[in-house]
């Protein structure tokens, strides 16, 4: 797939423009701590799945007594823009929704040095570090999605170019060797992996190389899961 980047600026304020984000760039989204508990040998084995404690340098917490991670305590963030998000809030793309084994499996892919894949945190920088997905990179929503698409389309299609395998040909981008991208962010009630969904839809990227991961690490800590 090819789309002309003469075009993009256009489409992006017409077409974004009825999509617009809520989700300012200045918006404090760093609204819950954590701290690192040590691991305790567990009195029952916790596995991935059955018969399988560890993938990719993946596995659950041991301790049997472990408890959310208190960033993800609260319930009742406020609405816009903490909302709830569809199951397929890009309808009618037919992004796929993505599980938790979907994700380790991705994240095995890359750690095996397979280049087609890749996982992405889209979160701002201060969520990321309090914790991510091992093996994912981050992009920040901030520098992906409407708003940076209509203010510097270039500077989205340099992420597009260096990270996630588009070519740009002399102003047209080819999405042939376009990774397939596993996004996430905080969960259902976050809406930055949705936000730079959104952007690369518009900008042409194929619908069935975007995965979206939902739960995000809200479910992925609830089920302990390693972080990096």
């Amino acid at each position: 797939m090819k789309i002309k980047l003469i075009t993009l600026a256009i489409a992006t304020v017409f077409t974004l423009g009825a999509q617009a984000d809520f989700l300012g760039a200045d918006h404090n989204w760093n609204n819950g701590s954590s701290a690192a508990v040590p691991a305790k040998k567990a009195s029952k084995p916790v596995g991935i799945v059955k018969g399988v404690l560890e993938i990719a340098g993946i596995s659950r917490n041991a301790d049997n007594k472990n408890t959310i991670d208190p960033a993800f305590a609260k319930t009742s963030r406020p609405c816009p823009p903490f909302c709830i998000n569809a199951t397929n809030p890009f309808a009618p793309s037919q992004v796929d929704m993505v599980t938790e084994l979907d994700m380790i499996h991705a994240a095995e892919k890359v750690a095996n040095g397979d280049t087609t894949v890749l996982v992405v945190d889209a979160r701002t920088p201060g969520w990321v570090k309090k914790g991510t997905i091992p093996h994912a990179i981050n992009v920040p929503f901030t520098k992906l999605n409407s708003k940076a698409l209509a203010k510097d389309p270039m500077a989205v299609v340099e992420i597009l170019t260096s990270k996630f395998g588009v070519k740009d040909l002399d102003g047209v981008l080819d999405f042939t060797g376009a990774k397939t991208i596993y996004n996430f962010c905080n969960g259902a009630w976050c809406g930055q992996s949705p936000a730079s969904i959104r952007a690369l839809l518009a900008i042409g990227y194929p619908e069935h190389k975007i995965k979206y991961y939902r739960g995000g690490m809200n479910a992925w800590k609830a089920l302990g899961l390693s972080t990096k």
